[in-house]
């Protein structure tokens, strides 16, 4: 076969291949809603290889002809795109349908001033959203109100996804590049992002995950409602703040422990000067700004240069005369400072650590503590665990994806037999496990013991307890909690947008009428 011949024969294949391409683009149907509200609608864009294929030619097409290199506007992009659609793909079938038009539009703006599929995720999932986890271009899976799932989310090339990549950390003034193919940022809605490229990255392209932050606050009421925690629970733990315990929060990646410090800010005294040390800033206390400052740590720079390290941050905060101490999470030599503020005029304090009980908890804290300072005695370590910390709470991720509070438990003070640090459950969740579903997170919050040192404690500070609520045989009533809860009602928080209370009204109307106490915010907010 000649030269002549092969060309023909190939420009016959690709016109071949083209009309094949148009006419499955022509012949598809669109995708039916999920029946299930729960459920996620992704877009068809990215669902059928032929329209994404067509809305990256579409995409390149508009860009070359964007007659200004200035930083057009997204309002300006969004009045600009169908006049583009209208005069060059008028004859186009695909787009009588006025979703796939939709589509398309946010398909160019999603490229051109977002970050491609990612800005997608964010619009579809909304405040669902866990974590985005992409592992090199093709495979892109979030993990949606605690559960994983794969998408059909993608980048057309590596080098679109290092766009994404380079675009996100220099929102920060960071890189990555082949001398430093590691990055850790965030990005200016504070979510945490970590990058590796090639060749750290070793399945063949780069990775990032990134995990998304809320942008409305979670309620204990909400938290109860998800079935995380019981009325007696939450009952004793509002108390517990109210009472200025120190609390360590233990659990795994994504169990919810940031959530659940949060929600718990809620019942400080807005006299209390709260102050929150993190890695990434992702604690919004629900206090008044004026009660709450927040620092954030620095990471080295590409110099190794600059960084500003958890423990000197602590350092420097127990000058700045706080009452209260938050720590986003003790990962190492900040635990030794951490337990001294304890221990030192900072009730009521918290932090968290990884950990899959209360009692691993405990040895957790101890190797950080031997890790920072090698020569201390293991008895003296103990001693200072003992007399900082009152309880540690238990989260956990079930495979389904539900968050429980597994077990809450008292630190006594006492060391027994053997140098343990003493724990007394005081409420456990007891799993019901059956031979047909190992996966069912179906079980019951048992009230196991009452808590001495905790009421002590709360006793000093003019705390009353209802003792009742550690009696397993005893029916907490709704009306006893809605009782507590309504002094505490979050009127005046920092750092969130002025309509959010009107936000979660939105998302959650029916929640009037399971916490009616939550109708005097609206009357608040009519009156001011």
């Amino acid at each position: 076969m000649g030269l002549k011949e092969k060309i023909a024969k190939k420009n016959q294949h690709n016109y071949l291949e083209d009309r094949e391409k148009q006419n499955s683009i022509k012949s598809f149907t669109p995708q039916e809603k999920p029946k299930n509200r729960d459920e996620l609608t992704f877009p068809q864009i990215y669902t059928y290889p032929a329209l994404f294929n067509m809305a990256h030619n579409i995409y390149d097409a508009f860009v070359s002809r964007l007659k200004t290199n200035e930083n057009i506007s997204t309002v300006k992009l969004k009045e600009t795109i169908p006049h583009f659609l209208a005069d060059h793909y008028e004859d186009t079938g695909v787009f009588q349908n006025s979703e796939i038009k939709n589509e398309m539009i946010n398909f160019i703006v999603d490229n051109l001033k977002g970050y491609g599929p990612i800005s997608s995720i964010f619009r579809v999932t909304g405040d669902g959203l866990n974590d985005v986890i992409i592992n090199t271009k093709d495979y892109i899976d979030i993990i949606y109100n605690g559960k994983t799932i794969t998408t059909p989310y993608k980048f057309k090339t590596e080098n679109d996804l290092r766009r994404v990549i380079d675009k996100m950390l220099a929102e920060n003034n960071r890189k990555v590049d082949d001398a430093h193919p590691i990055a850790s940022s965030k990005l200016n809605d504070g979510s945490r992002i970590e990058a590796q490229i090639p060749p750290i990255a070793a399945n063949g392209g780069s990775c990032l995950t990134l995990r998304k932050f809320r942008d409305l606050p979670l309620f204990l009421e909400q938290i109860i409602d998800s079935g995380q925690m019981d009325y007696k629970m939450a009952y004793f733990l509002l108390k517990a703040i109210q009472g200025k315990l120190n609390i360590i929060v233990s659990g795994g990646t994504s169990s919810g422990k940031t959530t659940f410090l949060n929600t718990m800010t809620r019942f400080i005294d807005e006299g209390d000067q709260l102050l929150t040390i993190e890695d990434t800033k992702e604690i919004k206390p629900q206090m008044p700004c004026h009660s709450v400052r927040a620092y954030e740590a620095r990471p080295a720079n590409e110099e190794g240069q600059g960084e500003i390290s958890l423990e000197l941050l602590l350092r420097s905060a127990l000058r700045s005369s706080p009452r209260r101490i938050i720590v986003g999470e003790c990962r190492g030599g900040e635990i030794v400072v951490m337990l001294n503020a304890m221990n030192t005029g900072h009730p009521g304090s918290m932090t968290t650590v990884h950990a899959d009980d209360t009692k691993e908890a405990i040895v957790r804290v101890e190797n950080m503590y031997l890790e920072a300072r090698p020569s201390a005695n293991s008895n003296f370590i103990r001693s200072q665990i003992v007399s900082a910390v009152d309880l540690i709470v238990q989260l956990v991720r079930f495979p389904d994806g539900t968050r429980k509070v597994v077990k809450i438990s008292e630190v006594e003070k006492r060391i027994e037999d053997g140098g343990i640090v003493s724990l007394l459950d005081i409420y456990q969740f007891k799993r019901e496990l059956t031979h047909t579903d190992d996966k069912s997170t179906k079980g019951k919050q048992t009230a196991l013991a009452t808590p001495s040192r905790a009421i002590s404690k709360m006793e000093m500070y003019g705390v009353d307890i209802d003792k009742r609520v550690f009696d397993d045989n005893f029916v907490m009533e709704k009306e006893m909690l809605i009782d507590e809860l309504a002094k505490f009602l979050p009127d005046v928080m920092c750092g969130w947008r002025d309509e959010f209370i009107k936000d979660i009204f939105k998302g959650d109307p029916d929640i009037f009428e399971r916490w009616p106490h939550f109708s005097a915010l609206l009357n608040k907010k009519e009156s001011s």
